[in-house]
């Protein structure tokens, strides 16, 4: 048979009975850990009879728990669950069971859930392991020594990097964290360049609701406290379009907030160049902002070590700094306060949902921009979702305040270009 190219691959401990050969009778496929794919391959076949049949051969679609029985020509009847079947391709190995009447097909049958496969390399999870960077809460840390040491990564579009100290053994990982908000400097979006020398303090974060801690660097300063300036060096070794300091306009075409890049339109097409690659690091407005297709913008253009065009220095027209209000199309619904129940709030991506206690009650644009947000969500996951509010880590009034699963909150209402939301969150 002719095989077709792969789709996916994925590893399913399964017993089974495929469908169908030509056979006499039932074919019971031999169980064990089947890989999906779209080459035929054999099926194995054990059973009580003479009869060789030829067994399943290429896997269609993803295995599930059916229920029903063969009986004589034709598919045999399902209830409820998907039958996932199988074309017969090659001659089964072993012996089919019995002397059945009919070509009769039987139904795959599989037991236990789907695995993904393991990459080469990769180390079975031992239970309660630590995970590396993550330490008892209770470790012990001096906040107030200053130490050196060298930067050896920094990524500066995801604003974080690792310093080695030259203290050995002075973290249990022998490396401490760095995030561009701990960098004492007042260039545009702050770094670190790999090798440099730098002081900082250790800081203490409590993460896993109480459970676990990280030690990162704090006060990150060049030697002897001088503040990092490094916008004047980089701009230097840039090679720009059109003349220096030049300014262009345009639109955002498409912006990847996650990955921290998209690519702008530019209003007037400069020596041939149409559009322009924007990247986080060159926003300027302090964070990541979320930059909505449309929306219009002012920069520089250079050219980068690949010849490729990109912008710099990326405001709103006017030379106005991106806030992340603007950039979100926030507007705050007035200062009444409701309340409502936190249904979760993730720690890492620092986002959560709130189920307001009385939804009517909202202001009618935050019921419908909720209500679109909910309907978005369940056309994507296909699950019911709840009408709520989502809130962000900076929409808590304490930076501090740990809210979870239950916790009891009130909070004033905003709405954006997408979805209703709380501010202003406190313990209730």
């Amino acid at each position: 048979a002719k095989k077709a190219p792969v789709r996916e691959t994925r590893r399913a401990p399964t017993k089974a009975m495929g469908w169908g050969g030509r056979g006499r009778g039932a074919q019971q496929v031999k169980g064990g850990a089947a890989k999906l794919s779209n080459y035929a391959r054999p099926a194995v076949t054990k059973g009580a009879g003479k009869s060789a049949g030829k067994g399943a051969g290429r896997i269609q679609a993803k295995p599930v728990k059916v229920v029903g029985k063969a009986a004589g020509k034709g598919r045999a009847p399902v209830m409820k669950q998907q039958v996932v079947k199988t074309v017969a391709t090659r001659p089964a190995k072993g012996k089919a069971a019995g002397k059945g009447k009919g070509k009769g097909g039987t139904i795959k049958k599989a037991a236990g859930k789907v695995l993904k496969p393991v990459k080469k390399g990769a180390t079975k999870k031992v239970a309660g392991a630590a995970k590396p960077g993550f330490h008892d809460s209770g470790v012990e840390v001096d906040e107030v020594e200053r130490y050196s040491g060298e930067c050896v990564h920094f990524d500066k579009r995801r604003g974080f990097g690792f310093i080695q100290p030259d203290v050995e053994g002075l973290v249990p990982d022998g490396k401490v964290m760095v995030h561009w908000a701990e960098i004492t400097s007042s260039d545009k979006w702050p770094c670190l360049q790999k090798g440099s020398a730098v002081e900082f303090n250790l800081k203490k974060v409590v993460v896993k609701s109480g459970s676990a801690a990280i030690i990162r660097a704090a006060g990150v300063t060049l030697p002897g406290g001088e503040a990092v300036a490094l916008d004047g060096e980089l701009e230097e070794k840039r090679e720009p379009v059109g003349n220096r300091g030049d300014r262009y306009s345009g639109t955002i075409k498409f912006y990847d907030t996650k990955k921290g890049f998209g690519y702008v339109s530019l209003d007037t097409p400069v020596a041939g160049i149409e559009e322009a690659k924007v990247s986080r690091e060159e926003v300027l407005g302090g964070e990541a902002i979320p930059l909505a297709q449309g929306m219009a913008i002012e920069f520089g253009l250079y050219k980068n070590k690949q010849e490729k065009v990109c912008t710099c220095d990326v405001t709103l027209p006017g030379g106005e700094t991106i806030s992340r209000d603007v950039a979100e199309g926030r507007q705050y619904l007035g200062n009444k306060r409701y309340t409502g129940t936190v249904q979760w709030f993730s720690v890492k991506n620092g986002i959560g949902f709130i189920i307001p206690d009385h939804f009517t009650s909202l202001p009618k644009v935050a019921q419908q921009k909720s209500t679109e947000a909910a309907q978005r969500a369940a056309d994507k996951t296909q699950q019911e979702v709840f009408e709520g509010l989502m809130f962000h880590r900076r929409d808590k009034t304490d930076p501090a305040a740990r809210f979870g699963e239950g916790s009891k909150v009130s909070f004033n209402v905003f709405v954006d270009n997408r979805n209703g939301g709380a501010t202003n969150v406190t313990e209730a």
